[in-house]
């Protein structure tokens, strides 16, 4: 399921991502796969979630989803972004994506939540990560901060252990 996932989010940056400005994105893909990787490490001994093995091993797919999916996602979101009409509108469609590609993902054996999260936590991370992506491509500092702050209240409100 990654591999087909991967390639329809690269054929879709083809099309639609803005790759001639490749470098104007090029922070805010490095911030969101960062911040994939801190959250992975940081919280390993007890995951909200994880991608099962299936075909490839769920440490491949992750590598697939930040390489691949990730910087597709920054490029085709950031610039329709600055375009729609009506913002709101846009990050909601892009958050329902995402958590019906995840819902796809638990219903087929794909992807589990562990410690509490489920789809609605998702739902709201969502829209936290993807107000996130807007945030640090006109202030990374404030966004990193604000990516700090989400990072202590799952964890409070988890009961993650942070090392």
């Amino acid at each position: 399921m990654i591999l087909i996932l991967a390639c329809l989010f690269i054929v879709n940056c083809y099309k639609w991502g803005e790759w001639k400005n490749w470098k104007t994105y090029y922070p805010t893909i490095l911030f969101l796969i960062a911040g994939d990787f801190i959250a992975r490490f940081v919280f390993s001994d007890k995951p909200l979630w994880r991608y099962e093995e299936t075909v490839i091993s769920g440490t491949l797919t992750q590598l697939i989803v930040a390489l691949v999916i990730y910087p597709c996602t920054v490029l085709i979101f950031l610039p329709s972004y600055q375009k729609a009409k009506i913002k709101v509108v846009h990050i909601t469609l892009w958050v329902f994506l995402f958590w019906g590609l995840e819902y796809l993902g638990v219903k087929h054996n794909h992807f589990s939540h562990y410690n509490g999260w489920n789809l609605t936590y998702s739902m709201t991370f969502d829209v936290i990560l993807f107000g996130l992506l807007v945030m640090h491509q006109k202030n990374p500092p404030k966004a990193w901060l604000l990516s700090l702050f989400t990072g202590v209240v799952i964890t409070l409100w988890f009961r993650l252990p942070a090392f």
